[in-house]
């Protein structure tokens, strides 16, 4: 895999993971419903599952474009 590839992603996934954990650390201190709290953790999760696979695919794509 290319390295500036390799780096950018590296970076968009911390940039991620910060910017989820900060939300996560103001939506428990919410005072919204728990089940809000559950549903929009959710989305979180399931958006970030398939941007995850989305990018796995797009790699799959590039690397059998390769050979």
């Amino acid at each position: 895999m290319n390295k500036l590839l390799f780096s950018g992603l590296a970076l968009l996934g911390v940039g991620t993971m910060i910017l989820a954990s900060y939300g996560i650390y103001h939506l428990a201190g919410s005072d919204l419903p728990p089940i809000v709290k559950i549903a929009l953790v959710l989305i979180v999760i399931g958006l970030g599952l398939a941007f995850i696979y989305v990018i796995r695919d797009r790699l799959r794509a590039i690397k059998e474009e390769r050979i």
